[in-house]
């Protein structure tokens, strides 16, 4: 005789109790899954938004797009005169480079490492191109409070700020990447100095090309490059007199001589050329340029000059002699030097002071 098994038979103890097992087990791989995968994705959210490396790839990425503003705000960047002192910085720097339009080019930003260091503090370093030429630059970056009370924030450990100690010579006036400062403008006790040097404040990684570039007076590029951070690094641009400001010299210096030489008398008021006659003068003296000095303009301790030039003027006048009453004509060239010192006035009109 057959037996049918029922519902209840089938559902004996042992077999629920495995396939609960099961269940369990399956929910506790898929719960694992989950989380390893929450944590992955956690992990590489603080990596990659909040980490180090993501810290200071923000600060390099405001430098590449001309925002010295985001750049100099981030935690540890900027430094008080106290700050600068203690990081073996000059107190009195000046921040005229520390905006937008002073900054270079910074291109083809990498993350090279990434390096906890013993103390918990991060060394992040970074390749890039400045000007077309490879460079990078470690960074000391530690951390702050938690965002969220989850992800980690940052600051720099040192800053990233650089000087460059600029000599500006034979002007006040000169470029920093095109853009226009004048050392009275920028630093005490340098207004009227024909020569200064004054350390000016830069973000690394940084690359600034100085020059001269006016009617009067040109230089040449120099360019000061910083990658290390914290570092010193010396610039000179040397102002130069344009063949513009010689010839401007030279047409004022000729309009003066030819003014000179209107003066009908044989010593011209205020001019460096003049004869002395015993005998009488029977008729006007008549004055005129025998040859121009030809002009050099050349730097001096306090400002541009032209040094003692050779020129001659050239007199004719009749005289009468006090021997015998004879009367004779004059007709000789009477040699003369002049010399100048020369301002550039802030309007860019030349003041020129002969001697």
């Amino acid at each position: 005789m057959s037996h049918v098994a029922t519902r209840g038979e089938l559902r004996r103890p042992g077999t629920v109790r495995g396939a609960l097992v099961r269940a369990v087990v399956l929910w506790l791989c898929i719960a694992a899954l989950l989380v390893a995968a929450i944590l992955s994705a956690w992990s590489a959210v603080a990596r990659d938004v909040y980490g180090a490396g993501s810290f200071a790839r923000g600060y390099l990425d405001a430098l590449a797009d001309d925002d010295a503003a985001t750049a100099l705000a981030l935690p540890g960047v900027a430094l008080s005169s106290a700050e600068l002192a203690d990081a073996g910085l000059p107190a009195d720097s000046s921040d005229a480079l520390l905006r937008s339009e002073a900054l270079g080019t910074i291109e083809d930003v990498r993350l090279v490492s990434d390096v906890t260091t013993g103390s918990g503090a991060h060394e992040v370093t970074f390749s890039y191109r400045l000007a077309g030429q490879p460079h990078s630059t470690a960074f000391s970056i530690t951390s702050g409070e938690r965002t969220f009370g989850l992800f980690p924030s940052w600051r720099f450990e040192t800053s990233p700020l650089s000087v460059v100690q600029l000599t500006v010579a034979h002007t006040t006036g000169f470029r920093a990447n095109g853009f226009e400062l004048d050392t009275r403008r920028v630093a005490e006790g340098t207004d009227g100095a024909f020569t200064s040097t004054i350390p000016f404040l830069t973000f690394t990684p940084g690359s600034v090309d100085f020059d001269v570039d006016t009617t009067y007076l040109a230089a040449s590029v120099e360019t000061a490059t910083t990658t290390e951070i914290a570092s010193v690094v010396e610039a000179e641009v040397t102002a130069s007199a344009t063949s513009d400001f010689v010839s401007e010299v030279q047409t004022q210096i000729d309009g003066y001589l030819d003014n000179c030489a209107t003066q009908q008398v044989l010593q011209p008021t205020g001019c460096p050329f003049g004869m002395v006659i015993r005998d009488r003068v029977d008729d006007l003296p008549v004055w005129s340029i025998a040859s121009y000095p030809v002009v050099a303009v050349q730097p001096g301790d306090t400002g541009w000059q032209m040094p003692a030039t050779a020129g001659a003027a050239h007199l004719v006048v009749d005289v009468k002699s006090l021997f015998d009453g004879t009367v004779s004509t004059l007709d000789e060239d009477v040699p003369f030097t002049l010399s100048a010192f020369v301002t550039i006035r802030d309007d860019g009109s030349l003041y020129i002071d002969l001697r």
